[in-house]
């Protein structure tokens, strides 16, 4: 029997009701990327005179869910993804950062062997920890996610009873060129970006591990300090974001734009923003103005994101 390759998997997911728990008879959605996960065991090991100060003995502590998901960027086909990411729930089409405890489940299956049989690997209580969202000149819009469940089951071959899979509709990437709209910081309009990446990222968003089981108790919620880092072709706003980054300025708002066809496009909007730093870079052919923006908590909006879906 020849060996299984890597397009042979099917990687699925669904939304938990509850944190942990694979709903009963699941609606699964599948992904186009895998998500790559691991449950890795945490074991200890016995060593004994008896055995001359080598191994003997052994035991498990925990086991260690992990993974990661890296794909162009194709809408709806992460909603789920992020919404786990952002720790909140997309409400009438749009989803604001939060505190909630949202997360999926995932079931990766494998054949033994090319014609072998299915086997299925299950984790629980999955939610993104950090992710990117790059848009670079000529390449698709990428989405990285870091990943981390609470649990795992022993891989099985028996599906479960009336579960279902669904492949996602949208098939087509979005790219960084004619599928971005125009960038805004406020009242500066920039068409001249070479690149931006959303950081999404987080302090002290931890992993609580408990006595008694090898699940988790849960995820520390952790801080949320997106960062934004652009590098922008010096042009006619080069003068402004270079001496409001060296002074105390109001606070501005930043939105991205992406999506080309009607009902299928995302708004990523940060209420409030201020310039962290600001450098001149002439090393190369072209001089580039490399802005890093620090967006902070809209007391209005009650969000520091706020990502809106199907937009017109």
């Amino acid at each position: 029997m020849a060996g299984t390759s890597s397009s042979q998997l099917r990687s699925a997911h669904i939304l938990e009701a509850t944190p942990g728990t694979i709903p009963a008879t699941p609606a699964f959605t599948t992904l186009h990327a895998p998500a790559r996960m691991v449950a890795t065991p945490q074991t200890i090991e016995g060593r004994s005179l008896v055995a001359k100060g080598g191994r003997l003995g052994r035991g498990i502590n925990g086991i260690d869910v992990t993974g990661t998901l890296e794909d162009s960027l194709k809408y709806g086909v992460y909603d789920n993804f992020l919404a786990t990411l952002l720790q909140g729930a997309w409400a009438t089409d749009v989803l604001k950062d939060g505190k909630a405890q949202t997360t999926v489940a995932v079931e990766n299956t494998l054949p033994a062997g090319v014609g072998g049989t299915s086997t299925m690997m299950r984790f629980r209580g999955v939610e993104a920890m950090s992710g990117t969202l790059n848009l670079t000149a000529r390449q698709a819009a990428t989405l990285n996610l870091t990943l981390a469940g609470r649990g795992s089951d022993d891989a099985s071959t028996t599906a479960i009873t009336g579960a279902t899979y669904t492949d996602p509709t949208v098939v087509d990437p979005l790219s960084s060129g004619a599928d971005v709209g125009t960038i805004v910081f406020e009242d500066i309009t920039l068409d001249c970006m070479q690149s931006l990446e959303i950081n999404f990222a987080f302090e002290g968003r931890e992993l609580q591990p408990k006595i008694s089981s090898n699940d988790l108790c849960g995820i520390t919620r952790g801080d949320f300090l997106p960062v934004l880092t652009a590098n922008i072709y010096l042009e006619a706003n080069f003068l402004a974001i270079y001496n409001a980054a060296r002074a105390r300025h109001d606070p501005f708002s930043v939105t991205i734009p992406l999506g080309s066809v009607t009902g299928e496009k995302y708004t990523i909007e940060f209420p409030r923003c201020h310039f962290a730093s600001t450098s001149i870079d002439t090393t190369g052919a072209a001089v580039m103005q490399n802005v890093t923006i620090h967006p902070e908590y809209s007391t209005s909006d009650s969000a520091t994101v706020i990502i809106t879906r199907a937009v017109a």
